[in-house]
């Protein structure tokens, strides 16, 4: 039985959250945001975010400079950071944008994009963005994918690759 705790964990004294005016509806401002996912007792993935805006009538909020760590039997086997993003509080989906860039750290392969979703329900990566996969085999560029957070199951759409210097 698959079972997922989200625990928002706020540290240090700057991390208390302010209560910012309510003009578009309640928000509300978080320094220092964490967000952690785990499974059986082990963690799945942590999200950290310097800044985050609660939009609590959207089950939205905004990050500014989200990493997400993600984990296989305890250790971390990726790290995702971008410049934006955004995180539905229901459903634990993650919108990252801007410069976003996948670090597999078992296979040393590095996807780039500007935009990509990871599904927690699906436990995938999707995009329909021009991506760029560099690994040790070579360079494939293509627009779409879908992957695992770690790399290691990669569908990349309409693409072409430069493999070891050479053009496929």
């Amino acid at each position: 039985m698959r079972r997922s705790v989200l625990a928002v964990l706020l540290a240090a004294a700057s991390c208390a959250p302010r209560r910012e005016p309510a003009q578009d509806g309640r928000r509300q401002v978080i320094e220092g945001l964490t967000l952690s996912q785990s499974m059986g007792g082990r963690p799945s993935w942590t999200l950290r975010s310097r800044l985050a805006v609660l939009h609590e009538d959207e089950q939205e909020a905004e990050l500014s400079a989200p990493s997400m760590d993600f984990y296989r039997d305890g250790r971390i086997v990726s790290r995702v950071a971008a410049r934006g993003g955004a995180v539905d509080t229901e459903k634990h989906d993650v919108r990252l944008s801007s410069s976003v860039v996948v670090d597999s750290l078992e296979d040393h392969s590095r996807l780039t994009t500007e935009e990509l979703l990871y599904s927690c329900a699906r436990d995938r990566f999707f995009t329909s963005a021009d991506v760029r996969l560099q690994s040790p085999e070579g360079v494939m560029r293509g627009r779409g994918l879908e992957s695992s957070p770690d790399l290691s199951e990669i569908r990349i759409f309409d693409q072409s690759s430069v493999l070891n210097g050479k053009p496929r």
